[in-house]
């Protein structure tokens, strides 16, 4: 799973990266406004920011992810004051650390919150169809497919927002967040195209509308 660390001082963001990448997690560090607001059009798993940036808000960097993502958020910041952490949770973050962080605690709680936000769940079930996380198979009835990790992305993005439709835009997130690459939405097309091939008779299942996206269809 992928997170990523807004935090201006340079010290803390990388012992935060190195304690958070020793549990097994995938990190992006960004110390400013700026480099975090191109971050943000990626997919993560979980965001961790500080309030205070030498130019912008923390608050406002947690207003632009709720815009596109419903991703847990946790703010770590210096500024303690009641007026921010309380305009922290009116933007829908998830819990407020006040420094001096405390890393034992910081993990549980990152741990705990992705437990609550379903991060850790790995095999979605939709009728006859089953999708196995960890095993990257796919099983439809009797049928049983081998899955590439942007394959394994795609159907998961799908079985995630079933019955509705995933976007283009953040399938492409979804697939970043497992390869640490960013795919066209050209290449998506082709990876899809791949996928029904794979699938064979059982590829009515994906159903694709060009201003819609794609989803699982029963």
């Amino acid at each position: 799973m992928r997170i990523l660390i807004v935090e201006d001082d340079k010290h803390l963001a990388l012992t935060l990266k190195e304690v958070v990448e020793s549990k097994g997690f995938e990190t992006t560090v960004c110390f400013n406004f700026r480099q975090a607001l191109n971050e943000i059009e990626k997919a993560f798993d979980l965001y961790l920011l500080d309030v205070r940036l030498p130019d912008g808000n923390g608050l406002d960097l947690c207003e632009r992810i709720r815009e596109t993502s419903e991703d847990p958020i946790l703010f770590i910041s210096s500024d303690t004051s009641e007026t921010s952490i309380l305009k922290s949770y009116s933007l829908q973050a998830d819990d407020y650390i006040e420094k001096p962080v405390r890393l034992n605690i910081l993990l549980a709680k990152i741990e705990s919150i992705l437990h609550r936000a379903g991060k850790y769940k790995e095999i979605y079930q939709i009728g006859s169809a089953t999708l196995n996380l960890k095993e990257r198979l796919l099983t439809i009835q009797q049928n049983i497919y081998e899955l590439s990790t942007v394959e394994l992305s795609i159907l998961e993005g799908m079985f995630k927002e079933y019955p509705d439709f995933i976007t283009r835009e953040n399938c492409c997130r979804l697939i970043f967040s497992h390869t640490s690459h960013y795919p066209s939405l050209s290449t998506l097309s082709v990876r899809i195209s791949e996928l029904k091939k794979k699938l064979d008779h059982d590829a009515y299942h994906i159903e694709s509308f060009r201003t819609l996206g794609f989803r699982w269809k029963q």
